[in-house]
């Protein structure tokens, strides 16, 4: 007897995914690519933290942990999250170790929502956020953000998108895919409106070591509103992405009860070995973390520079995060007949060799867009923007 379409069958494979499989079959073809379709650090794991985890798998930390994480590093994701990002979190028990931030996004989704729950986020935005919310049986409710006004996410525009069935906002800053980054004096009036309306904020703060010009991180929970989600990374601030270790906060007890089952029924614990690593990742030197940071802004205005010149591309310079985002212009050859990112993603795989994401993967508003990555080395990035500016050149 069929059963029809399952939940899960609404999800896109993700376009990001088949792009670096084009350009992987590329280059196994003795082509030359050049990997600006990923947001994986192309650092290696600092010294430090790659030691601990050796030593760790020397000594026999291969076996189970609790299923919230082991009480050393959930002391340390305590500390630092008092002492640098200024939450008040209660206690090490109310956060918890994650496999990636892509699981704290999923089990704070599923601990929150129920069947037809609004769920507003900006759009563009990370497609996965979009993806684990239908996972939860919820509803994601977009935001526009336009290139007029610096693609801001701010308090009127989700005003807008509150309805009776509205459950939480997300706020994603450092912002994938534009890099735009919210100040302080932008978060409070999201903050006072989601007091009004009694709404949970889910703060993704994955790339919140990834800043530019010297702009500071602001952590939505740091403002006075207990009703806060916050999530956190390890991949982007230390080059951790395949060792997939995240975490959270959350001052609720309810909501960490039903999280902490989550974990249990899904991943069961982090990797052990991993865990250790990310204690001395938090408690040890950050010089690593603050010499990315400056290569990626070596790479942001090379490739920025780069696309000045380039006649079909309007870029908006990154904040932070390492992603470029570009508005085609419509005038562009190619634009019509096609929506004009995928266009141009296909348009460069072929051409140049060069990855990218349409926007359309990132919402509605990413249409007629295209992301580019510069967390790949800084040769590539530089000589992407060269090839580029051959290309397009005024």
């Amino acid at each position: 007897m069929e059963r029809g379409e399952h939940l899960v069958d609404s999800i896109a494979v993700g376009g990001i995914v088949t792009v670096r499989d084009r350009l992987l079959e590329k280059q196994s073809q003795g082509k030359k690519v050049y990997r600006l379709e990923s947001g994986d650090p192309s650092f290696p794991v600092p010294e430090h933290i790659r030691e601990a985890i050796k030593k760790a798998l020397d000594e026999g930390h291969t076996h189970y942990t609790s299923g919230a994480g082991i009480k050393p590093l959930r002391e340390a994701i305590h500390r630092k999250l008092v002492e640098e990002n200024r939450i008040p979190v209660k206690d090490p028990g109310h956060v918890l170790v994650t496999n990636g931030a892509m699981n704290a996004l999923y089990i704070a989704f599923h601990a929150l929502v129920q069947p037809g729950d609004e769920i507003i986020m900006p759009d563009p935005t990370w497609t996965e956020t979009a993806d684990n919310v239908i996972l939860a049986g919820g509803v994601p409710v977009r935001a526009r953000l336009d290139c007029g006004d610096g693609y801001r996410y701010g308090a009127e525009a989700i005003e807008a998108a509150v309805t009776p069935r509205t459950r939480a906002v997300v706020i994603n800053t450092p912002h994938n895919p534009t890099g735009m980054v919210l100040r302080r004096e932008e978060l409070i009036p999201i903050l006072r409106l989601a007091e009004r309306h009694g709404l949970w904020v889910i703060s993704d703060e994955a790339y919140e070591h990834v800043l530019f010009d010297g702009r500071k991180h602001v952590s939505a929970a740091s403002l006075g509103y207990e009703r806060v989600l916050s999530i956190f990374s390890m991949s982007k601030s230390y080059a951790m992405s395949g060792l997939r270790l995240g975490y959270l906060s959350c001052n609720d007890d309810r909501l960490v009860e039903r999280m902490a089952k989550l974990l249990r029924c899904t991943i069961n614990g982090v990797n052990s070995a991993t865990q250790i690593g990310a204690i001395a990742a938090l408690t040890g030197p950050q010089d690593a973390t603050s010499r990315m940071a400056e290569e990626y802004q070596v790479r942001r205005d090379a490739l920025w520079e780069g696309l000045q010149e380039v006649r079909v591309l309007h870029s908006f310079r990154p904040q932070g995060a390492f992603y470029l985002w570009a508005r085609i212009d419509e005038s562009w050859e190619g634009y019509a007949g096609m929506r004009g990112g995928r266009a141009m993603t296909e348009c460069l795989i072929e051409e140049t060799g060069i990855g990218s994401v349409p926007g359309e993967v990132f919402g509605p508003a990413g249409a007629g867009h295209i992301r580019f990555a510069f967390s790949c080395p800084t040769d590539q990035v530089v000589a992407a923007a060269a090839i580029l500016k051959r290309r397009w050149a005024d």
